[in-house]
Formats: structure tokens, C-alpha cells, sequence
């Protein structure tokens, strides 16, 4: 769930943004609202020391901002601090008497129409909905992306989906489909043009590729105690090359609980921004379908391999992308998680 924060500037506006606080705290929601000080009451934080430097504070990717004010007054906080709309968080704009409910930034990938309809219906409230595949009941790749957590290669081509979509201009989609019908204006008919789903980067199905990749691989890492961090990352990045996986498509790095505390590995998980999961011996020994053993490694650790079990233990899969390959010390083996993907979107309760 987003960090939301609210910002009010008169007394009307203050009671639209406690009702909101008041809603998102029952449900468990990280929410903190700003207000002037004459405003405050102990649900509220004073605006210090500058509107835009509290907005400043508020603006990553992970947030959800609310102003309770003029739309002007939203656009001149935030605009120093605008950069994309894959790192942007949404921003919504409520008139101070909580009629309407602007989805102002970041209205698919931040989540911001989502949003406002969901704040909508806690205010009654009209929702204003200015994207044009919405308004148009197109199919918005990065919605689509957003829901199925898969990463855009490729933010112009991504564009040039919505465009030729409502330029009613057909779209190849290929790879990994869920089986359900395709939106409109997709087809798995040959084009020049066309979505490819897949962890790979060695096929590009269309003259023009857009790659949408999935968090579904999985990385068991072994190595020798005190390995140097960037021994393991080029040995790691060697083999993912090799096997045309983008970096992208890492979900989990897992290992034994051994080494929990190792650097390298800690250090491995940082760069690819995922979890590092570490599992126990006697676990270990649990997983099916490991192909290789080692002695030695019994000796060390009390199972016969540390990286293949410690893959498949993630993705409980029935085979490895990769068996235990080795270099100096280290050891990597690679499975993939199951993907469920879907072209459903949420609907407004």
C-alpha cells in the first residue's frame, strides 16, 4: 500500500482531508495530512518550513499525493520535482468541497485514475479521468504492466501502443499469454509492430519490439565465505548474459541460511533490488528435481548443493533454466516462477 499524504489550506478544505485521514487509518493505511497551523488538530502535521519543501519530502515513487485545494496550487508545488512517468508518484486534486476528484500525475504506472476512483467513492464524488485510452476504453500497456508487475523495456514504444491503439492501428502481442480474450485492437496475427512478453532479450518477434518482462527468475547463489562482491556480480552478470535474461527479470536471489550474512550475496540482492531468501539445511534436503551433489559441499554445509535447491525451493518448479554452473568458488543455478498473467483490471466497487 502507497504512502499517502494530504495537503489543505483552508478550514473546508481541512475537513475533506480529515475525512480521507480518518478512512485510510482505519484500513491501515501509512497517511499523514498537512495543513496549515491555525488548521491543526492532533490528526494533523503542520506545513514546515516551505509547502514545497514538505512536497519535496513527500515525492517518490511509492507515494500517493492528495491536495484538497485548486488544481493551481497542486501544479506549482510539484513541478520542481517532476521527472518521469515510471518513477512519478500519483497525485490527485479535490475541489474543497470534495465534488470532484482529479487524477492529476501519474494516472496509470503511479496508479493515480485507479486512485481517484477509489477516493471517489469514499467522498461521493466525481471522478475526472483525462487519459485517452481510458477515455476511450483502450487497452493501456502500462496499466497492463503495472497490473501484472512486469517491467517496459521501452517508454517511446510503450507510446506508440496507446497511439496507434486509439489511431485504431492493430497490435501484435506474443509470448507469455494468459488464455483469455484479447483486448481490442490486439491480435496474435503477424504485424510489423507488437508487444513481446518474455524474461529474454534474444527474440524480438516484430520489427519493432516493445519487451514487457516479468519478475519470474530465480537465482541460487553458493559461494565461498568472504567472496569479493564483485567477483560474484560479474560472475552472476556473465551467465545472464549468456542465457539473454534480462536483469529486469530477477524476482528472488536464495540460498542456505549459512550465508545469510554473506556480502557478496547481500550485496548481489542491493543491485538487482530484490529479496535475498535463505532457507535451512534440513529444508534444503526437502526439494525435488536438484540434479547435482558434492560431497564436500555435504561436509560444509549438511546438503549434497546449496544453488539448485535453493532455487527450486523458491519457485517449487519441475526444472532448472539453469544447473549448478561453477566458477572459483561460486555456484549458480536458475529456475522460473510460474507466471500468472492477466488482462483483467480491477473494477470500481
Amino acid at each position: 500500500m502507497k504512502n499517502i499524504y494530504l495537503f489543505s489550506f483552508t478550514k473546508q478544505a481541512t475537513t475533506i482531508s480529515s475525512k480521507l485521514y480518518e478512512y485510510f487509518h482505519s484500513i491501515g493505511a501509512d497517511c499523514t495530512t498537512y495543513t496549515l497551523q491555525k488548521y491543526c488538530t492532533d490528526i494533523h502535521t503542520p506545513i514546515a518550513p516551505s509547502l514545497q519543501e514538505q512536497v519535496k519530502n513527500c515525492f517518490h515513487p511509492d507515494a500517493a499525493i492528495i491536495f484538497v485545494s485548486a488544481c493551481g496550487i497542486a501544479v506549482r508545488a510539484i513541478a520542481p520535482y517532476i521527472k518521469s512517468k515510471t518513477s512519478d508518484p500519483c497525485v490527485l486534486v479535490i475541489d474543497e468541497l470534495g465534488q470532484y476528484v482529479i487524477s492529476l500525475l501519474s494516472g496509470h504506472i503511479g496508479g493515480g485514475n485507479e486512485f481517484a476512483l477509489a477516493v471517489s467513492d469514499i467522498l461521493n464524488a466525481t471522478p475526472i479521468i483525462s487519459t485517452a485510452t481510458d477515455l476511450n476504453q483502450k487497452f493501456a500497456v502500462d496499466v497492463f504492466a503495472k497490473k501484472n508487475n512486469l517491467t517496459i523495456s521501452d517508454m517511446s514504444l510503450a507510446k506508440k501502443v496507446s497511439a496507434s491503439l486509439l489511431h485504431n492501428i492493430p497490435v501484435g502481442i506474443s509470448g507469455h499469454l494468459p488464455e483469455e480474450p484479447l483486448p481490442e485492437g490486439l491480435t496474435t496475427d503477424p504485424t510489423e509492430f507488437g508487444i513481446f512478453l518474455c524474461p529474454f532479450h534474444d527474440t524480438s518477434p516484430f520489427s519493432e519490439t516493445l519487451h514487457l518482462i516479468p519478475r519470474n527468475i530465480v537465482l541460487g547463489v553458493g559461494c565461498k565465505k568472504n567472496t569479493v562482491p564483485d567477483k560474484l556480480s560479474t560472475f552472476i552478470q556473465k551467465q545472464l548474459e549468456q542465457l539473454h535474461i534480462f536483469p529486469e527479470a530477477i524476482a528472488a536471489i536464495a540460498s542456505i541460511d549459512l550465508k545469510k550474512e554473506e556480502a557478496a550475496i547481500i550485496e548481489l540482492a542491493k543491485k538487482y533490488n530484490v529479496p535475498f531468501v535463505t532457507y535451512s539445511a534440513d529444508t534444503l534436503k526437502k526439494v525435488q528435481k536438484s540434479q547435482a551433489t558434492s560431497n564436500f559441499v555435504t561436509s560444509i554445509t549438511g546438503v549434497d548443493n546449496v544453488c539448485e535447491r535453493a532455487t527450486l525451493a523458491y519457485t517449487k518448479a519441475d526444472t532448472l533454466l539453469l544447473p549448478k554452473t561453477i566458477d572459483t568458488g561460486m555456484t549458480l543455478a536458475i529456475s522460473e516462477l510460474p507466471l500468472t498473467i492477466t488482462f483483467q483490471t480491477s473494477e470500481r466497487n
